[in-house]
């Protein structure tokens, strides 16, 4: 018999990679090409994550504005309630994450050190 443990961690893991897929395929037929990058990171990333962990996610956009912000957080919360997964979207268009990068601010830092593209 398998430890309990173990199953646990992969009922999460199918969980988090469907919400995952599910959340990319949205987004890629919502945005098109005004989507450049999706970047898991986090402690699912560094792979510390808990039962209580949410999905951290980076999304780049080419083209952010205030008004197409909030049509994104509708698709990622339709996505979290098909999943029942909390999702910790960071939206930020290709100019703010360059910025950060270049400014070498900490959650840049982690995005591009432990972030897996998706």
């Amino acid at each position: 018999m398998l430890p309990l443990q173990w199953n646990w961690k992969i009922m999460v893991n199918d969980i988090k990679s469907e919400t995952l897929r599910e959340l990319k395929e949205s987004l890629e037929t919502f945005l098109g090409d005004r989507l450049l990058r999706m970047i898991l990171f986090g402690s699912i990333a560094r792979g510390d994550y808990t039962g209580e962990s949410d999905i951290d996610v980076a999304i780049i956009i080419r083209g952010l504005t205030r008004e197409l912000k909030h049509q994104i957080l509708d698709r990622v919360a339709e996505v979290e309630l098909n999943h029942l997964m909390p999702v910790s979207a960071l939206l930020l268009s290709e100019e703010e994450f360059n910025r950060l990068k270049k400014r070498e601010h900490r959650i840049a830092l982690d995005i591009e050190g432990e972030g897996i593209p998706l």
